[in-house]
């Protein structure tokens, strides 16, 4: 599947386009909500909604050439919110952590905000 990731603002080399492997997460779907156990064995629950803004998008692919790591590399190092588009939506989402290997590479994104409905 190709995502692209691009910064929020004009950056000439602020835009990449990825094949990210199947093994790819794009994070799960929960509810805000905990529980407290009251004293007569029963429990009460505070359930605030779901938000996209609890999921983490980890990214995997087979690196391509080193200026495109050298680029998602750069794009992790200057900028802490990058717009990511996908299959699911497009998101406003913050670099987390950037790990490159010879066999694969991985990139963990929080997402800040779904942008498209």
């Amino acid at each position: 599947m190709l995502i692209h990731l691009a910064t929020t603002t004009f950056d000439l080399d602020g835009a990449l386009t990825l094949r990210v492997l199947a093994s790819s997460d794009f994070g799960e779907t929960r509810r805000r909500m905990n529980r407290i156990a009251t004293l007569d064995g029963g429990a009460v629950f505070n359930d605030f909604g779901a938000t996209d803004a609890d999921r983490i998008i980890r990214l995997e692919w087979r690196p391509a050439s080193a200026a495109q790591e050298a680029q998602v590399e750069r794009l992790t190092r200057l900028y802490s919110r990058l717009r990511l588009s996908c299959r699911a939506g497009v998101y406003l989402v913050a670099t987390d952590v950037y790990k490159n290997s010879s066999d694969k590479s991985t990139l963990s994104l929080l997402v800040v905000e779904k942008l498209t409905a």
